[in-house]
């Protein structure tokens, strides 16, 4: 009874401004609505069967444990799961979980009929995807087949996925609760705290070394004579310490070891249990916009509508959160 009483609470302190803008507001707040599941992965094959079944338990859970979700007013809500990662993405070593983005649609309804479905206001959970939850990575393009020699095609293809396995990561805020943490720029990370780190740092040796084969195999006469110069003006120690991100000095290799600006790191292959199938949840990565009552009120000025994925992730309990990622078989 006292958990349904704080529930109440909550969705009550969530909603301060809904009630002040309903006679003028453009949608219908109250009208309840329904809950839509729509697995959009189409790949065949018995892993991506009992991946589409933990896929559809992970979005039932939301379901039923955000009060938003489980208390459908003003909006359907449509739960789609899409495949992210090309072909190419699981065939490096760093990747082992099936990838996967699933959306969560609210499909507001309108005061003068009809509902919001092109690109409603929606909240997006990442999962098994090592390409997310840190800044934007590399972008080297691989093999051309109307240039480049045939026989080089694995070749260049390697190369250029080690050279794009490199990223930079925001600043480490906190651990949240075991299993659940908080970089800059509101990235949030569910993991399981029992395996080895699930990023690794690099040094600027590595990055050298990885721009250097993907150059010399692309024989880039333009940008391979400067990387070379810019290396052998590093000392042993800077090129042996930790890279980040920038350098003024440094035009083609832009990273330096004096702890400025962004750290690089990897994914780490290490961190996958592989004991479990691909199809289990091991990682999963959220914006957490943290936005306060202010920002949230202007937030619903501007928009007319609520923050929606501030109100769910006020509403989840995290070590809740960290219970979704799969520990064992």
């Amino acid at each position: 009874m006292l958990k349904t009483c704080k529930l109440i609470i909550v969705i009550f302190l969530q909603f301060p401004f809904l009630s002040e803008a309903q006679t003028e507001s453009k949608f219908l707040f109250d009208k309840p609505g329904r809950w839509i599941y729509a697995n959009r992965i189409s790949k065949p094959g018995s892993e991506y069967i009992a991946y589409g079944k933990n896929l559809k338990a992970t979005a039932e859970w939301f379901h039923q444990h955000v009060p938003i979700m489980f208390n459908l007013k003003g909006f359907d809500l449509l739960a789609a799961t899409y495949n992210s990662g090309s072909n190419y993405y699981q065939k490096r070593p760093c990747n082992y979980g099936l990838p996967c983005e699933m959306n969560f649609e609210f499909q507001l309804f309108y005061a003068k009929g009809g509902q919001w479905v092109v690109e409603p206001p929606a909240f997006e959970i990442d999962i098994n995807n090592t390409e997310t939850g840190h800044d934007s990575g590399s972008t080297w393009n691989g093999y051309d087949y109307r240039e480049e020699d045939p026989t080089l095609e694995a070749q260049i293809n390697k190369a250029t996925g080690e050279l794009n396995d490199l990223f930079v990561i925001f600043p480490f805020v906190k651990d949240l609760v075991p299993g659940v943490r908080l970089y800059g720029d509101g990235r949030l990370i569910a993991f399981n705290p029992d395996r080895p780190p699930f990023w690794i740092p690099v040094t600027v040796r590595e990055v050298a070394d990885r721009m250097l084969a993907y150059m010399s195999l692309k024989k880039d006469v333009l940008l391979l004579p400067r990387l070379k110069q810019e290396i052998a003006k590093l000392s042993e120690d800077e090129m042996n310490a930790h890279a980040y991100k920038g350098n003024a000095e440094l035009f083609v290799l832009n990273v330096n070891g004096k702890q400025d600006g962004l750290q690089m790191m990897r994914f780490n292959p290490d961190y996958w249990d592989r004991s479990l199938p691909p199809s289990a949840i091991q990682f999963m990565t959220f914006w957490y916009p943290q936005l306060s009552e202010v920002e949230m009120d202007e937030y619903f000025k501007n928009n007319l509508h609520p923050h929606y994925g501030q109100l769910m992730m006020n509403s989840i309990k995290l070590e809740d959160l960290a219970g979704l990622i799969v520990r064992k078989k």
